[in-house]
């Protein structure tokens, strides 16, 4: 049986439903979609009325009364300006270039043998140790006697005896306690130790000591440093180990000391007077012949008051000696000087000596001669410091006699900065001693060497870089009448030998301290000395120097280098790049390129650069704005449309469905009713 009519008119009217279902769902999507693409529009729009450049206007109203126009930031208008911009590393845009000076200098040439510097074999000399007590020697036999015998050792370990030394370039005769072993030095130190607790002049601090043994170990006591000592300590080449406590050997030393080497000594303490060999050298008194290597001193002193008295604006720290008021000759020291609480008041602070307090410039015995320094001194970690800590001597108002010197050390924050002074205290040899030959690091300026020749208030502005020809000229003669070369250029015989590392690791000039302090030794036994009768057997070897033109560097625009002025704008407000300026020193804002301090400059404290909005964008952004609304607009009206559309549609093939299916159920219904 076929399909009727009425049953075919169905069917296509439920496809045809569908079909305007699907119609107009996909006319629902769109109209979604044009919801998300007005909200893009809008978005775009706002971000335009947001949106602003920085621009350079140096000066908006000009002398005649005319406006400038605003134009964007480029590395050409901000230098005109005097900025320029850095990335941390560099100054973009620029490079540097060596540009000539039209002038000349000498610069070093190859080494050359000087024959008058002949360099002679050695030979072997009988020398003469203790011996007896003499009668006409310094010092009292006899009170040194009653000293030792209530020490109760056997002559093993301590004994009265005279021998022959050098003190300050002289040979003199002395009576001493000689010290022949560690339980001998152990009732000498723990007798001078007992009047620093004490407090009482004691006979023993007046007498002399002298050391028949080559090692002697301080690690069981804890120093507060000898007082008041004014007899002769003669080391005799002793190395003193373990030394700790709250002060170095000494505390104070109106006599000499000679002779001595300290090795890794740790003083830390809260006081204003600290060094390695005394807290304090009295005027008169000498350190002759002295080396402290691997020092390590802290001092806790805080800018308050201390019932002890201390004071932190008085304060004398240094490596050797923290105040001195006598002469430091022939010695040396190494280490690190730690000053936790140093503020710009704090004291004096130096890595040889803390402070010159001697009566008057000129006196002769108050020099310092002879002497390396090669102390880093660490302080806290502020960076303003405004005088009176130097590698060499922290402060130099008493002014010394400074001959043949080397100051190698560096000063820095605990955080590792360099600080910033404003006179040469802060890093150069001394503030205003004169100066015979003096040398010192720059590690402010890529470790450049300096030299001194002959120089009243020495500065880096006077320093020069090329060695003065009277250093190789310097002898020193020895108690054999024999002379020795004071200073030793690299390459010369006994260069490398020297305990002087900073100083040989840079390749200058050394003090011979090897042969100056031998010569001071008294032990019996022989030496090697040169032997002036014999024909050479080479020659030290001398420094020529080669006329050059003379160069400096120059910060010149980089022709290669290319920036956008958006890549300038966008790097500045990410903080990729800094606006600078040069600056007249160094501070806590200054950038160090090159060797040129510069100051950072906050973008938003630059006046000559505005964040403006642009009023052109914004009119091309609102025109563009305008259209694309009144496309979606439109858009808009013609999906009205189309659904309006459909609904009719839709709704009269539902109502002729409904008419349909009416009929066939009526027709059904006749039928059962005819066959039933």
């Amino acid at each position: 049986m076929g399909m009727s009519a009425s049953q075919a008119r169905l069917l296509y009217l439920t496809a045809q439903l569908n079909n305007l279902s699907l119609k107009g769902q996909n006319v629902s999507d769109a109209k979604a979609r044009l919801a998300l693409d007005t909200q893009a529009i809008q978005d775009k729009y706002i971000r335009a009325l947001n949106s602003s450049r920085l621009m350079l206007n140096s000066n908006i109203f000009a002398t005649d009364g005319s406006v400038n126009t605003s134009e964007f930031i480029t590395l050409e208008n901000l230098a005109a300006n005097g900025y320029k911009v850095s990335d941390g590393s560099k100054i973009l845009g620029y490079k540097w270039e060596r540009i000539p000076t039209g002038e000349k200098e000498l610069i070093e040439g190859p080494a050359e043998p000087d024959y008058t510097k002949p360099i002679y074999p050695t030979k072997e000399i009988e020398t003469e140790g203790f011996s007896a007590p003499s009668a006409t020697a310094v010092g009292d036999a006899g009170k040194m006697q009653a000293i030792v015998s209530n020490m109760g050792l056997s002559a093993n370990d301590l004994e009265v005896q005279s021998y022959t030394t050098r003190i300050n370039g002289q040979d003199q005769e002395i009576n001493a306690i000689v010290i022949k072993s560690q339980a001998g030095f152990n009732k000498v130190y723990e007798t001078l130790q007992k009047e620093a607790t004490s407090g009482v002049l004691d006979n023993a601090l007046q007498q002399n000591y002298a050391f028949d043994v080559d090692t002697v170990n301080m690690s069981t006591y804890k120093s507060t440093g000898i007082p008041f000592f004014q007899g002769i300590f003669d080391g005799n080449g002793v190395t003193l180990t373990g030394l700790s406590g709250s002060q170095g050997l000494f505390r104070d030393v109106y006599g000499v000391v000679k002779n001595v080497n300290i090795k890794g000594a740790t003083i830390q303490a809260e006081t204003d007077t600290m060094g390695a060999i005394a807290g304090y050298l009295g005027e008169g008194g000498l350190i002759e012949n002295c080396n402290v290597t691997d020092l390590n001193i802290t001092c806790n002193l805080k800018n308050q008051s201390y019932e002890e008295g201390f004071d932190s604006e008085r304060a004398g720290i240094g490596g050797i000696v923290g105040y001195n008021g006598g002469s430091v000759k022939n010695s040396s020291v190494q280490g690190q000087i730690y000053v936790p609480y140093a503020d710009e008041s704090f004291g004096y602070i130096g890595g040889f000596i803390g402070a010159n307090v001697n009566s008057e410039y000129g006196n002769a015995s108050n020099v310092i001669e002879n002497c390396y320094s090669d102390v880093n001194v660490r302080l806290s970690a502020s960076t303003n410091y405004s005088n009176s800590i130097n590698a060499f001597i922290g402060d130099d108002t008493y002014e010394a006699i400074i001959k043949n010197c080397l100051s190698m050390g560096s000063i820095i924050t605990a955080n590792g900065n360099a600080i910033n002074g404003t006179d040469l205290a802060n890093w150069g040899p001394v503030i205003e001693s004169n100066v015979t030959n003096m040398i010192a690091l720059d590690t402010r300026n890529n470790n450049d060497v300096l030299y001194w020749e002959s120089q009243v208030n020495p500065s880096f502005a006077n320093g020069s870089r090329v060695q003065p020809p009277t250093l190789a000229d310097q002898t020193t003669t020895l108690s054999d009448g024999s002379s020795v070369y004071t200073w030793l250029n690299a390459g010369a015989a006994g260069y490398n030998d020297q305990d002087q590392p900073s100083a040989i690791n840079n390749g200058i000039p050394v003090l011979n301290l090897t042969a100056i302090q031998a010569d001071g030794l008294s032990k019996t036994g022989t030496k090697q000395v040169p032997d002036t009768d014999a024909e050479p057997i080479g020659y030290q070897y001398k420094k020529t120097y080669i006329e050059v033109d003379k160069y400096r560097n120059e910060l010149v625009l980089d022709p290669d280098f290319k920036m956008t002025s958006l890549q300038l704008e966008e790097g500045l407000r990410s903080g990729a790049y800094t606006l600078v300026k040069p600056a007249d020193k160094s501070t806590t804002q200054t950038l160090l390129l090159n060797g040129v301090y510069y100051n950072t400059i906050s973008l938003s404290c630059c006046s000559i650069i505005t964040d403006e909005a642009q009023s052109d964008l914004i009119d091309k952004a609102e025109a563009e704005y305008n259209r694309d609304m009144q496309e979606i607009q439109l858009q808009d009206k013609r999906y009205e449309m189309d659904q309006k559309k459909i609904d009719t549609e839709y709704n009269a093939c539902l109502a002729e469905e409904e008419s349909i299916k009416t009929v066939l159920s009526k027709n059904v219904e006749r039928s059962f009713k005819t066959f039933g």
